[in-house]
């Protein structure tokens, strides 16, 4: 019974901790090899623009209003949740094994 509730508060720690990592934005290179001249240039020629990163809403929108790739019908998520208040434990470690393929 204590290794459920250790094994449950970490799964559910590991959770939160997941959640409260932002999303960031990654830049290919940060030092240019192009002088500023260039650079201008093809910003211009192009109509490029220098990128912004989201601000905290566009961030949950993104989070919360994403396209996953995959829908569930109400039947299995009444399931999952039945199968999560009989034996949460199984439940947990079933979900981890899953996002592991």
């Amino acid at each position: 019974m204590q290794s459920k509730k250790i094994i449950i508060s970490a799964a559910l720690l590991l959770f939160l901790v997941q959640l409260s990592i932002p999303m960031c934005y990654t830049f290919a290179q940060d030092d240019l090899v192009i002088d500023q001249k260039t650079k201008e240039r093809i910003a211009e020629q192009y109509g490029l623009e220098e990128p912004h990163p989201p601000a905290s809403e566009q961030q949950q929108k993104i989070f919360f209003e994403a396209d996953w790739g995959f829908s569930t019908p109400a039947g299995a998520v009444v399931q999952e949740l039945i199968s999560f208040t009989h034996n949460p434990l199984i439940f947990i470690s079933q979900q981890l094994i899953r996002s592991l393929k």
